[in-house]
């Protein structure tokens, strides 16, 4: 086995293991919904679990337009991706639940 393909394999066996316990939901593009609250920067609260974002991390508002990770608003309903380090690398902003 290659190396690039070893490193996916491991990458989604420890995402599937890490996801078992929660209620997030798994989109099919591998995103995750859930509740983020950011926190001192670049610490972020995501469904009770502290998470990082990663360098260069976007963060994209209702419109699909970058925003700086500080003006996420807390308790946010988000779509999120993690990198292969389990570092938060994508997030986007959802319109609130009704």
């Amino acid at each position: 086995m290659r190396a690039p393909a070893f490193l996916i394999a491991v990458t989604l066996a420890a995402s599937l293991v890490a996801g078992c316990g929660s209620a997030n939901k798994t989109q099919p593009d591998g995103s995750v919904i859930g509740t983020m609250t950011r926190g001192q920067l670049p610490e972020v609260t995501i469904d009770g679990k502290a998470m990082r974002l990663a360098p260069g991390a976007r963060v994209y508002n209702a419109a699909n337009l970058t925003i700086t990770p500080n003006q996420v608003p807390a308790e946010s309903r988000v779509r999120y991706k993690t990198d292969a380090t389990g570092q938060v690398s994508q997030v986007w902003l959802l319109p609130p639940e009704r």
